[in-house]
Order: structure tokens, then sequence, then C-alpha cells
């Protein structure tokens, strides 16, 4: 009698979670995912149309064969955080943990980004990179006269001009890298000195496969906010130039709200693509770092 009235009291303590929970994630979801399936954009506001079985995926293969604007924001997504922000993050770690002069203060510098607003930090590089005011172009001007590089509307320039504005929201991973080797034993590190290892074999041999779960959080919180990527795209370049900078969150708002077409079904196809790749990225990070598990 006791143990049931202790599971009443906590049944009745989780309800009003459980419906807030069913209420704003759990039907939101759900409602994205069916619709979806279905024909919904400005020419019929009021309400989806389920276009029958043989053409309710039809917003998902327009999305990867014939929107190359979606495939483009989803490889932007996956290079901005996986393949330049973590490696980026991982090698400003290992400097700092050599404590170089200065390494206290490069060390709070790069955190200061992470306390100012992404909507703040993307008006910031716009005008860095304004052709008519900004610094960028004066530099350019000054080591190339008369280059006139206009990083917001040329393709070459835009992505990593991007890139560059989200990078510095590394500092949180690099504090936690940092921390990490830190906690390390010195007495290893002194011995593998002792033995005549360089940085380097040490970086590699010794510190790296410890590092390895915390790589793997790492990898995990700049991929979340890589496919969440929005501010910085929609202040800087809105998607330009030629769209070669379009997140999946930013074509996820252009498809569906940006533009005159109103196409809402294939903005939450796209949204149901982001939620499934997420979790399959953060499956297969934790797997490949093993993150669960522990060397230190």
């Amino acid at each position: 009698m006791k143990n049931k009235q202790k599971s009443i009291f906590i049944i009745v303590f989780l309800l009003p979670c459980i419906i807030m929970w069913l209420l704003i994630y759990a039907y939101p979801l759900a409602n994205i995912i069916v619709t979806s399936f279905c024909n919904w954009n400005y020419k019929n506001f009021t309400a989806p149309e389920f276009p029958g079985v043989a053409h309710m995926f039809d917003n998902y293969i327009k999305l990867f064969t014939l929107d190359n604007n979606f495939k483009m924001g989803l490889i932007n997504s996956v290079i901005l955080t996986l393949v330049v922000q973590v490696p980026f993050t991982l090698l400003v770690a290992l400097v700092l943990s050599k404590k170089p002069h200065g390494w206290r203060f490069t060390r709070n510098a790069f955190v200061i980004p992470n306390i100012i607003s992404s909507a703040a930090i993307g008006l910031i590089f716009m005008n860095l990179y304004s052709p008519s005011r900004g610094i960028v172009t004066e530099i350019c001007n000054f080591f190339v006269p008369g280059s006139n590089v206009s990083v917001l509307t040329d393709s070459r320039y835009a992505f990593w001009g991007v890139t560059f504005s989200f990078i510095l929201y590394g500092g949180t991973n690099c504090i936690l890298l940092l921390t990490q080797i830190f906690s390390i034993d010195p007495s290893m590190i002194e011995a593998a000195k002792v033995d005549g290892a360089s940085n380097s074999q040490i970086d590699t041999k010794i510190i790296m496969p410890f590092l390895r779960p915390m790589i793997g959080t790492v990898a995990v919180l700049a991929a979340n906010y890589g496919l969440l990527l929005y501010n910085e795209i929609a202040l800087i370049t809105r998607g330009g130039p030629d769209n070669s900078t379009y997140s999946l969150s930013y074509y996820i708002y252009k498809t569906a709200l940006g533009s005159t077409k109103l196409n809402f079904a294939r903005g939450n196809a796209a949204g149901v693509v982001q939620f499934i790749l997420g979790i399959l990225l953060v499956g297969a990070l934790n797997k490949l770092f093993r993150t669960n598990e522990s060397k230190v």
C-alpha cells in the first residue's frame, strides 16, 4: 500500500511536466512530421492536403534531388561545425595547455563571444565586412591597393567570413578541452619528456587519447549549434551571395516563411531531416569517441 501511494505521488508530481512536454514539444513535433508529407503552401494556406500514398514523399525527394539550396545548407552546417570548429578549438586548447606567454588572456578573450548575443556578433561582423566602411576591406586595400575585397558579396570569401564569426563561439568548447588536459597527471607528461618525447609526440600519444571522450562531447555540442545556426547567416549574408552561405536552419526559415511561396510542407520536411540528422550525428559521435568511457 505504501509503495502504491508513493507511485501515485510520483505520477501526480510529474503530471504537470508531462502535460507541458506533450503540448510544447511532442504535439508540435508530431504536427511537423505529419504535415511534411502534405501539400501546404500559400495556395492552400488554410489546411494541409494529403496528396496520397504515391506522392507522400515528394517533399523529401525534391529536397535531395531538386533543391540545391537545401543541399548547400546541409553541407555548410556540417562543415562549419565538425570540419572547422572542432579541429580549431582542439588546436587552440593544445597550444594554451603549454601555457605560453599571455595564455590566460587569450583563454579569457576566446570566451568573451560566448557571453555576447549571436545577433550582436552578427551585426559586428556585418560592419567589419562592409565594403564601404569595414576594416576588413581597408586592410585588404592596404596590402593589395585597389583590391576592394567585398567579403559579403563575393562567394569566394563569404563562406569563410561567416565561418570566422561562428568559430569565435568555440571558447566554451576550448575551455572544456583545456580543463580535461589539465586533469591529466603531470607526472606522465614529465616522464615522457625525460624519455625524449617531443611536444607533438606528447600531444598525439598521451594527451589526445585522454581527450577522446571530451572531443566527442565537444563535437556533439558543436554539431548541435551548427545545425541550429541562423542568426549569423540572417544578419551577415542572408544566405548569399548566390546562396553559398545557406545553413539548414536558414533554409527552413526561408522556405517556410521568408519567400512569397510560403512552402510550409517542404520547410517542415527540412525540419524533420534536421531532427533526424541531429539524432544520427549525436549517436555516431558518441559511438565514435566512446564518450561514456573515460581514460583519466
